[in-house]
């Protein structure tokens, strides 16, 4: 009896791959297991047959019934002043573009964060890494046009990861994207595009590169402090935040837990409370995912601080009055399955805080099916499952558009969350009033 082979044939990438498995020493059982889905994943999106991301192309035309519900989430907005406000760029230089991925993203030797950076390629529509900066750029600029109208994306320069003397740290850095890149990327095609700045406050020519993005467009500051190494508190940002006022740049801040982050000292970085430091030099402040994952040392209670839910920390920020028209929350990533839940249900029921909330997309996280699982929107009230098979198939023709379309159209009862929330706030964006 002929017994058939279940050895695969090997392509050159796949060998490659092989090989390094078997350079790899003392690799744990959990490991070794993400090191086979981060090789499966490489090379199914590689050649085109991932699920871990939304599909390329879709299957059919869109029903009526879904032009219809797009249609009714462009009611009551003007395309002109639709923005969303998160918008990761992100590349490995090719084309001369200066950006940058940490080395431990792309070694098979950290499986976790190689497999992460696969499906993080895969849902960006890169196929080729020769090309990965285009092919990213590309992908996204084809989504945004096109939807028929179309507002415009707030593209995320990344500063690296500095010490507390201000010397950048590359090899530490996740990602790194010029502030020059995202301002020439505006530039190009400013009906689709705004550039928004990240600057590390620690760096010695903060201020200098500060003002050079401003003078380049960019209409905002990007941190995640929990990645970069930023206490927002600190005394060491305290020029800089005065540099925001003057150039009346708004700042847009990660808060909460970062799940690129594994350290808990740096988690604490991410803790709501500290942002009273530059609000109280008067800088507008954004809070991205209105911190609605984790939680932090309640720094108000004294040296037994008990931990607290960031996201009840942020509301207590947002009631305490001297913040208003100060401090805002941002809902980009609440309608991912790790964080849909009480957090998003508070603020679509009250409508009081909407004045106070811009929308983002988070992209390319929409692209991707683990995190978007419409099941657990349902399951948690804020959708129909007739809503939910209407938004599905939005989905597999532009993750981008299910994105909008799912937030305009989740509700609480008969409350939805409040057109300004989509569009352009004059007194946070001046430069784009």
């Amino acid at each position: 009896m002929k017994i058939c082979s279940l050895t695969p044939t090997l392509s050159p990438r796949e060998r490659e791959f092989s090989h390094t498995v078997r350079r790899v020493k003392r690799v744990t059982r959990r490991q070794l297991f993400a090191l086979a889905i981060g090789g499966a994943l490489y090379g199914s999106f590689r050649y085109g047959h991932t699920r871990a991301a939304r599909a390329a192309a879709p299957s059919g035309p869109l029903s009526n019934a879904a032009k219809d519900l797009i249609a009714k989430a462009w009611q009551g907005l003007d395309p002109s002043r639709v923005l969303d406000t998160h918008v990761h760029v992100v590349g490995l230089g090719k084309g001369g573009t200066g950006c940058e991925v940490g080395e431990r993203l792309q070694s098979v030797t950290n499986p976790m964060e190689y497999m992460k950076f696969s499906i993080y390629l895969a849902a960006s529509g890169v196929q080729n890494l020769e090309q990965a900066d285009a092919q990213y750029i590309e992908r996204m600029s084809s989504l945004a046009k096109s939807q028929t109208p179309h507002g415009r994306l707030l593209l995320f320069a990344f500063d690296r990861l500095h010490d507390e003397s201000g010397v950048a740290h590359p090899e530490s850095s996740e990602f790194y994207t010029p502030n020059s890149y995202v301002i020439s990327l505006a530039k190009k095609n400013p009906e689709l595009f705004v550039p928004c700045a990240s600057v590390h406050p620690y760096r010695a020519d903060a201020i200098d590169e500060l003002t050079k993005a401003a003078e380049g467009g960019c209409v905002a500051v990007k941190w995640l402090p929990n990645a970069m190494n930023i206490d927002p508190s600190s005394s060491k940002c305290d020029a800089f935040y005065d540099a925001l006022v003057k150039l009346q740049l708004p700042l847009i801040t990660h808060a909460g837990e970062e799940k690129a982050v594994h350290a808990e000292e740096a988690q604490r970085l991410g803790n709501p409370l500290h942002l009273r430091a530059p609000l109280r030099k008067g800088v507008k402040v954004v809070v991205a995912h209105c911190a609605s994952l984790g939680s932090n040392p309640d720094l108000d209670a004294g040296s037994t601080a008990p931990w607290v839910d960031n996201f009840e920390l942020f509301m207590r920020l947002m009631k305490e009055e001297q913040w208003n028209g100060l401090l805002y929350g941002e809902i980009s990533a609440m309608t991912q399955v790790n964080r849909v839940g009480a957090p998003l249900k508070h603020l679509l029921e009250h409508p009081e805080l909407h004045s106070r909330l811009i929308n983002g997309s988070d992209y390319p996280l929409p692209a991707i099916n683990a995190l978007m699982q419409t099941g657990a929107i349902v399951k948690a009230g804020f959708l129909t499952e007739d809503e939910r098979a209407l938004l599905n198939e939005i989905d597999q023709h532009d993750p981008l558009l299910f994105d909008f379309v799912t937030k305009r159209t989740l509700h609480v009862g008969d409350t939805h969350f409040a057109n300004d929330v989509f569009m352009i706030r004059p007194e946070l964006f001046p430069k784009l009033a």
